[in-house]
């Protein structure tokens, strides 16, 4: 499928949240955010949630990635 964008969001922080909100308020836009991260839902630190001392370095981090990025936790 070829598909056609206005704007490309790359990144689903607060900030790349924030831009889609905001530009998605003009209806002639045709938007897309891109994100590597797991949902929310499917977000864990192995190193919290498990006591584990040594940070597994999941790829990508599940922390920081993800729609909200860290600010989401």
């Amino acid at each position: 499928m070829n598909k056609k964008y206005d704007v490309i969001i790359v990144g689903g922080g607060p900030a790349g949240i924030f831009a889609a909100l905001e530009l998605s308020q003009s209806p002639d836009l045709a938007i897309l955010l891109i994100e590597k991260g797991k949902d929310i839902d499917k977000r864990q630190c192995l190193v919290r949630d498990t006591g584990c001392k040594l940070c597994l370095t999941c790829s990508p981090c599940n922390l920081v990635c993800g729609l909200g990025g860290a600010g989401a936790f």
